[in-house]
């Protein structure tokens, strides 16, 4: 989402239930009576490799068997069917949600507390990421995974239009786009990188400069989305993009990103660690021409990084058996395998400390070129800002960015958004104030 915590970001992101709804979840009376036989969880999510460490938690635990169900992600309708299960009594137990959407599932009611069953855990997973899952010191989710941010780019490109090395700052990167535009101006095809594209990308951009998005004071939300560190974001991106040396698709996934990287179109883009497997995956042919190195800062000598993305496992409301589900929420989490797995097959960074030494995030990488590409992601992951917090309506947020991109400049959807975000907290019955 979006490492994404010291004592005072723990504080911001373990949001009071107050500020989200009374009574949010259907935390202790959820019939969790000692069962009798084999339990049968059913778990919904999206991230590769959830269905291999499925089918090793059933091998090793005859007694709980958990079926794994692929959904949408979250944004693309995922969270939607969750809540149309839980009204007809049809939920899964468990399910893969978002840190950046917790807190609108909690505003939905959708999410049980599992803190009888997953407190004595926590020191297990990095202290951020379990206040991401949290409300009020209450447990919502038990972490799997987190999303530091790098600069992934073309290598041989870079040679070819004599650019020495990845660039250290923002202004480095805006100069090099600079040097690359003659190539630009010979084949209008050639970007440099990839403009921002929605609230996914602008939250992290944000993220990085220190400013959050969301903040609470005096039992009431404070939405800042447009604040001095979003606006120097789309002011630098929309210069960019008005010069056209940037493209207006985004990364590895996207069609048009995946054709023009192939012709050799396109030389960098900004993403999380989980889009490692999305590149090697769609971008086979070109294996041994990317490379990864930290993102750009705003300032020289800065190693101050960003966080997007992550995600926790959730019990649904109307679980009976929570216990078990907790069980194998824990096992996809912290156990050496299932973390195995969950790097080797959907490339997730993991939140579970003792994870960070797994040893294939120490190898060679030889479609990076033998790159140790998780070094760079573990500098990002320790120079990540403890500012952010997470706000109540991120769906909203998302949906109405990416709208509203598509139609005004960077500055004037932030604008949009910031407005549009106060509006849809207080119709949720919620306190809201803007600044």
């Amino acid at each position: 989402m979006r490492t994404f915590i010291s004592r005072s970001a723990a504080g911001a992101a373990a949001l009071s239930l107050a500020l989200l709804v009374t009574g949010c979840s259907g935390s202790g009376d959820s019939g969790d009576a000692k069962q009798a036989g084999p339990v049968s969880l059913e778990f919904w999510g999206w991230a590769p490799g959830y269905e291999e460490i499925s089918a090793r938690w059933n091998a090793a635990h005859p007694d709980i068997k958990v079926t794994f169900k692929q959904i949408p992600s979250g944004a693309k309708g995922g969270y939607d069917q969750m809540t149309n299960a839980i009204t007809a009594g049809k939920a899964p137990c468990l399910a893969q949600v978002t840190y950046n959407d917790i807190p609108s599932m909690l505003v939905k009611k959708a999410l049980m507390d599992i803190t009888p069953y997953a407190s004595g855990d926590t020191g297990k997973y990095l202290d951020w990421t379990v206040a991401a899952s949290s409300a009020d010191g209450q447990m919502y989710g038990i972490p799997v995974d987190t999303g530091p941010m790098a600069l992934y780019y073309r290598a041989d490109l870079f040679k070819k239009f004599g650019i020495d090395k990845p660039p250290a700052t923002w202004d480095e990167y805006a100069a090099d786009a600079a040097d690359a535009a003659a190539v630009h101006a010979a084949d209008p095809k050639v970007a440099f990188g990839t403009a921002p594209q929605d609230a996914y990308d602008m939250a992290a951009l944000t993220w990085q400069t220190g400013k959050s998005w969301f903040g609470t004071q005096s039992g009431s939300w404070q939405v800042s989305i447009d604040n001095p560190g979003t606006q120097q974001v789309a002011t630098y991106w929309q210069d960019l993009k008005d010069k056209k040396l940037v493209m207006n698709n985004g990364n590895a996934w996207d069609p048009t990103f995946d054709k023009a990287s192939e012709a050799g179109k396109v030389m960098t883009f900004v993403n999380a660690a989980w889009a490692v497997p999305g590149i090697k995956g769609d971008l086979k042919d070109l294996a041994g021409k990317w490379a990864v190195a930290p993102m750009p800062t705003w300032t020289a000598g800065d190693r101050t990084s960003a966080n997007s993305g992550g995600s926790a496992t959730s019990v649904l409301t109307g679980c009976k058996t929570p216990r078990e589900a907790a069980r194998f929420a824990a096992f996809l989490s912290s156990d050496p395998d299932a973390v195995s797995t969950g790097i080797k097959v959907g490339g997730l960074y993991p939140a579970a400390k003792a994870g960070l030494d797994n040893p294939l995030l120490s190898q060679g990488d030889p479609y990076f070129g033998g790159q140790k590409v998780y070094d760079v992601f573990k500098q990002s992951a320790a120079n990540i800002p403890t500012t952010w917090v997470v706000g109540p309506t991120f769906g909203q947020v998302e949906a109405d960015y990416s709208d509203a991109i598509g139609k005004e400049g960077y500055a004037e959807a932030t604008a949009t958004v910031q407005q549009k975000t106060v509006e849809k907290i207080k119709s949720l019955g919620l306190s809201a104030t803007g600044g």
